[in-house]
């Protein structure tokens, strides 16, 4: 095979994984033409003749110079902002045009908002060699996906990824001595997104750290960041190594619920609702407080009005 037939074969199998990974999104494609200098197709969002209808072409040239994908629609649409994310690493939101690093520790945290259950944090190493495949299993913010999604896509992960992954978890009764000592959440998060990315640190080569930002002061250990970029972002989910640690921070917490609901035969409730004290009052009554101590964060104002 010719270097000129390698490059294009190369250029058919880019085109041909695009074609699958956004299938997978639900998005429509159609046919994929040959041409004399590249491969296209055309990408389609919403029903044809409607106001919200877009449709942009993908094409992957193939020369001399190699491989290059180009996009072509209207710059302002989601549709394309959502492509420039497969193809480029752009990120699909108007505020920010940051790319993403090629590789990168990031972090996420579930269960500080959750008068039951311990919180869970997650520290994920990221490179752009998973990048395709992150996309295709359906990696993004846990916040939009339901249940069966996180456990799906946390199953996945831990069976492929393990190696990638370092997870800190804090439990009731743990959680209640931390904070009877420091009294302050913040602190203890801190602790965590920093012992969970240490756990990695001499496993991987990277220079980058990203943290989903759970407060307005975050202060690092300044040794531990040593020779490192720290990225702190609200929404840092929009970053798939970010996004990939909430899913698995998620699914251990939904995971520890539904373990605790099943011993006590007591179904236990995420969140903070009046639900949630009603459940804890039971359960003092037929457990004990003791029992109690051991399921829910005794600071939270809900213990008060048992």
């Amino acid at each position: 095979m010719s270097v000129e037939e390698a490059i294009k074969q190369k250029a058919k199998i880019t085109i041909e994984n695009l074609i699958k990974i956004i299938r997978k999104l639900n998005y429509s494609t159609g046919e994929l033409f040959e041409k004399k200098f590249n491969y296209e197709f055309y990408v389609f969002d919403g029903e044809n003749n409607s106001k919200n209808f877009h449709n942009v072409k993908v094409q992957v040239y193939f020369g001399k110079k190699g491989v290059k994908t180009i996009i072509s629609g209207n710059k302002n649409s989601q549709l394309v902002k959502t492509l420039e994310h497969i193809i480029y690493g752009k990120l699909p939101f108007e505020e920010t045009e940051i790319l993403e690093p090629e590789k990168y520790i990031g972090t996420d945290e579930s269960g500080k908002g959750d008068f039951f259950g311990p919180i869970i944090i997650c520290a994920f190493f990221y490179d752009n060699s998973i990048r395709e495949k992150l996309i295709e299993i359906g990696v993004k913010d846990s916040k939009l996906l339901n249940t069966k999604e996180i456990k799906s896509i946390y199953d996945y992960l831990v069976k492929n990824f393990s190696k990638r992954i370092s997870i800190v978890e804090i439990h009731p009764e743990r959680y209640n001595q931390l904070y009877s000592e420091i009294q302050n959440l913040n602190k203890i998060l801190i602790w965590a997104h920093q012992k969970s990315i240490e756990n990695l640190n001499t496993k991987f080569d990277y220079d980058t750290i990203i943290v989903d930002k759970f407060s307005s002061k975050i202060s690092f250990n300044k040794k531990f960041l040593t020779n490192k970029k720290l990225i702190i972002e609200e929404k840092a989910e929009r970053f798939l190594g970010v996004a990939a640690a909430s899913i698995i921070a998620r699914a251990r917490l939904i995971n520890w619920f539904d373990k605790k609901s099943k011993e006590l035969g007591i179904k236990l409730q995420l969140g903070a609702s009046n639900l949630t004290i009603e459940i804890a009052r039971v359960i003092k009554l037929l457990f004990g407080e003791k029992i109690l101590a051991q399921l829910i964060k005794l600071h939270f104002k809900n213990f008060k009005n048992i």
